[in-house]
């Protein structure tokens, strides 16, 4: 089955994030995939970021996928895979294949951030009748199944990794983990008595601020950042109430003393191990890949005896959300036999059964399908389930909208500038607001 690829104009691209792109200097040049180098007719084209490539710097990730390729490679037969290495930016990485795919020299294979996949689905080939016999298209969370389907329940791609967000809790100082913000400046403020950081979260100027410390509280009101058309509505109505509490909530926090100043320096949620490391931490936000961070730090055992993980705190105690990230694989090859043996090679090493817990073993992930959790051959932890449940539960996805990227950068200002009071949380808002609203226009 083949696409109607639509191309795009040259505005419509740069709107895309082909403008970013163009400004590192690389929408020329560089080599053609898929219909051009890197692909030919006995080679398939595989693109995928550095750190999940046979360039990563994790020699476990790395044997697992040379492995793998080979392992395939000599049981399918006819076909070799050709590693394509795109940009550890994954902002210019995503915008660099859109132009691909735009100009069909894509890869035949390619690596996709998960949330930004529906704007993909133009040039992806579909994959009913592909995978009809292998099982792994019944079970992914709901989160993920609203990715992978493309109209009309088409599968669209095949998602591999996810993780989730959640509230990490001292055991032995916080036992009833705090599930609203009242319960959190409460359990804060006592901790504070005991000269501790009762509560951190990332908040310098990226991704993980929006990610970790602020959609959870926003989406846990219903809060939305975008319409049905992907405009932004953050700053109207209802929602510009819902995000301003989200704002004075974080003031809150740092007024009380529970949380300090410095969290503007932590730009991703592995920037506080240091501080949680130094035994100075009540309750930290942070993700679930953290936890095998911090075991080689503090030792298996004084990790999971001395920390919880509970759901995000929300403003009522009662509704939580939180954020769920990962990648998608694309398959953009047009031809018949080279798109069965793509298919062939992901199942095998990355969304099969045992491809699926190989790859999530040695890169430290979760499985975005529920029953590789129950899978003998997968390695979790002492909270896999806990994660599981608020993926099935508590995740969401960031919207795929244009508008996606100026709305976080935006947001990330806002609330470093509240928790450093170069702005009031009214003045923060309305600053990004307008800041959004101004990247519209151009």
């Amino acid at each position: 089955m083949f696409v109607d690829k639509r191309r795009m104009s040259r505005r419509e691209f740069l709107r895309l994030g082909g403008a970013g792109l163009a400004g590192a200097g690389l929408l020329l040049g560089g080599a053609g995939c898929g219909g051009g180098e890197g692909s030919g007719e006995n080679a398939i084209g595989w693109q995928a970021i550095p750190s999940y490539s046979p360039q990563a710097p994790d020699p476990k990730r790395v044997d697992y996928l040379n492995q793998s390729i080979s392992g395939w490679e000599e049981s399918y037969g006819g076909f070799a895979i050709n590693p394509l290495i795109s940009s550890s930016d994954v902002t210019v990485a995503m915008a660099r294949l859109l132009k691909q795919a735009n100009e069909d020299r894509a890869p035949d294979i390619a690596q996709v951030d998960s949330y930004v996949f529906p704007r993909f689905y133009e040039y992806v080939y579909p994959l009913d009748g592909y995978l009809e016999d292998s099982g792994v298209t019944n079970d992914y969370f709901p989160f993920v199944e609203s990715l992978i389907l493309g109209d009309g329940g088409v599968i669209k791609g095949l998602q591999f990794t996810t993780d989730v967000r959640v509230l990490y809790h001292r055991k032995d100082l916080v036992p009833e983990p705090p599930a609203s913000w009242d319960e959190v400046l409460e359990v804060g403020r006592d901790l504070k008595s005991e000269g501790l950081a009762p509560y951190l979260f990332p908040a310098g100027r990226d991704e993980a601020t929006v990610t970790t410390s602020l959609w959870p509280y926003f989406w846990a009101q219903g809060g939305e950042l975008v319409d049905m058309e992907g405009n932004p509505v953050f700053g109207e109505g209802e929602n510009r109430e819902k995000m301003l509490g989200c704002l004075e909530f974080i003031r809150e926090c740092v007024a009380s003393g529970i949380t300090p100043t410095r969290t503007t320096t932590y730009l991703q949620e592995t920037d506080l191990n240091a501080d949680i490391n130094a035994g100075a931490v009540g309750m930290f936000l942070g993700g679930n890949w953290q936890v095998g961070i911090l075991k080689e730090v503090t030792g298996e055992e004084e990790f999971t005896s001395t920390w919880g993980v509970a759901p995000i705190p929300s403003l009522d105690g009662g509704t939580h959300s939180t954020t769920a990230g990962g990648w998608i694989w694309g398959i953009f090859a047009g031809d018949e036999a080279k798109k069965r043996a793509a298919v062939d090679f992901l199942l095998y090493t990355f969304v099969g059964d045992r491809g699926m817990a190989g790859w999530c073993n040695a890169g430290g992930y979760l499985p975005p399908r529920q029953s590789v959790f129950d899978l003998s051959e997968y390695q979790g932890n002492e909270y896999t389930e806990t994660f599981r449940e608020h993926l099935d539960k508590y995740a969401r996805n960031r919207p795929a909208s244009e508008a996606y990227q100026n709305i976080s950068t935006a947001m990330q200002v806002a609330v470093a500038s509240v928790i450093t009071e170069d702005a009031s949380p009214e003045q923060a808002l309305e600053t990004a607001v307008r800041s959004v609203s101004l990247q519209r226009r151009d």
